[in-house]
């Protein structure tokens, strides 16, 4: 726990929330002080204490460790008041080793584990306050009842002394390995976490990026000192200086927007790379909270496009002279079901998109030939790749005009045939075919 923690949900005693390192500090604290008890009890009853010493003892020893966790449990930071706590336990039997007339093996028991607890929880910077309030203690009692020293104890005492001693020092002994074994495991997971994103970050095709608030690299991947001049992926450096100019307004303005609201975001941006070629990067952007929970850095995932732009481009050219190409073209898939048509093709035929694309391709042959006509046009065309000739057709609404026609043939990998092209145009509307015969 390494902050302070929220205060307890749901009422005094039965919070929502608890503090491990409270509960902990409670059962070790409760039983220690439990055994403390038993020593203590045995050493008064030999000296023949009176009821006011039994009252204190078990004040001290069966009610203080409990009143000590409620006051933890219901602070607003219970770890430290659980630490005021431990320092309150060396004034308090400091005052018993001065109540006892600091029998030695009693007055090293109480020392010895009230010290050994500061130090556990609290690391060696609570070793002088430790001692100071356990002397503190003795000497407040002792100047209040009087000093005196009494060492000697007899051997039921002396022995639980030394074995409450040896079983304390072995208790944290074992607690501090279990949880210095699960220190050693949680690094060696993070390790493994850290070497597994690691090794996908670094051999990964796309780009990784972790950048802060300024626009400053805090992590680049290999792919990124691929692309870029290694001057411009050092971290620390402005992310921003190799995306083309147009562009970089437009991506600082993006990584602002997402640190503001917290939200993803997607954009694209020219970058320059080392060899001096401009490349599209399609980028993800997704931001993170610092220990804080402010939205400080942006984790950007990106991907070089500029292929594939440039093919979208090639094909949105391909796309645009298709539907505006003066000749009529019909593409049918291998099925002779129509794939598409261009607006010439409407245009001639007066027939629409949606009545042709989808249905069979010899529902629309109103050409005055017969059916064996096509088959053997397209037979010419499975063992040549092509076909070309004129014939007479009909429109929808029946007028009859010439069309002089090709039809070629696409194959894929294979080479089996995957897709017809037909493109024809009205021939009476071109005097260069006027005098073809059918």
């Amino acid at each position: 726990m390494a902050g302070a923690e929220k205060p307890p949900q749901g009422g005094f005693f039965f919070p929502q929330r608890r503090s491990r390192f409270v509960r902990t500090v409670y059962v070790a604290r409760a039983v220690a002080f439990a055994f403390c008890f038993a020593a203590i009890g045995v050493l008064s009853w030999q000296r023949g204490a009176g009821a006011g010493t039994w009252v204190f003892l078990a004040l001290t020893f069966l009610a203080y460790p409990h009143l000590a966790y409620l006051y933890a449990r219901s602070a607003p930071d219970p770890r430290r008041a659980e630490q005021l706590n431990l320092l309150f336990d060396a004034l308090l039997l400091g005052v018993w080793a001065a109540e006892l007339g600091f029998p030695l093996w009693i007055t090293y028991a109480l020392l010895s584990g009230t010290v050994l607890n500061n130090l556990v929880n609290r690391g060696l910077r609570a070793l002088l306050p430790s001692l100071a309030l356990f002397g503190a203690g003795a000497a407040a009692w002792g100047a209040m009842r009087g000093f005196q020293f009494q060492p000697d104890t007899g051997p039921l005492v002396t022995s639980l002394g030394f074995l409450g001693s040896l079983a304390y020092v072995c208790a944290v002994g074992a607690i501090v390995h279990r949880q210095t074994q699960r220190v050693v495991l949680a690094r060696e997971e993070l390790r493994m976490s850290e070497e597994r994103y690691r090794l996908i970050a670094e051999n990964a095709g796309d780009l990784i990026a972790l950048v802060d608030a300024e626009g400053r690299w805090r992590y680049v991947s290999p792919s990124y000192a691929r692309m870029l001049p290694p001057a411009d992926v050092l971290i620390g450096t402005d992310a921003f200086r190799c995306v083309h100019p147009e562009d970089a307004a437009r991506a600082r303005s993006a990584l602002h927007r997402m640190l503001e609201t917290g939200t993803d975001a997607q954009f694209n941006a020219r970058m320059i790379g080392a060899d001096g070629q401009v490349r599209v990067l399609e980028t993800a952007g997704h931001p993170v909270r610092d220990a804080g929970g402010v939205w400080s850095r942006v984790v950007l995932v990106s991907r070089d496009v500029t292929e594939l732009q440039a093919s979208r481009e090639q094909l949105e050219v391909a796309a645009l002279a298709f539907a505006n190409m003066t000749e009529a073209i019909m593409i049918t898939a291998a099925d002779g079901r129509v794939v598409s048509v261009n607006k010439a093709f409407c245009r001639i035929t007066g027939l629409q998109a949606s009545e042709v694309v989808g249905q069979p391709e010899a529902q629309y042959r109103f050409a005055m030939q017969p059916a064996t006509y096509y088959d053997e046009m397209y037979a010419e065309v499975a063992r040549h790749g092509h076909w070309a000739g004129n014939t007479w057709s009909r429109r929808k609404d029946g007028s009859v005009y010439r069309e002089w026609r090709t039809v070629s043939a696409v194959r894929d990998e294979q080479e089996r045939i995957a897709y017809h092209v037909a493109v024809f145009f009205e021939m009476d509307a071109d005097k260069r075919f006027a005098g073809a015969g059918a």
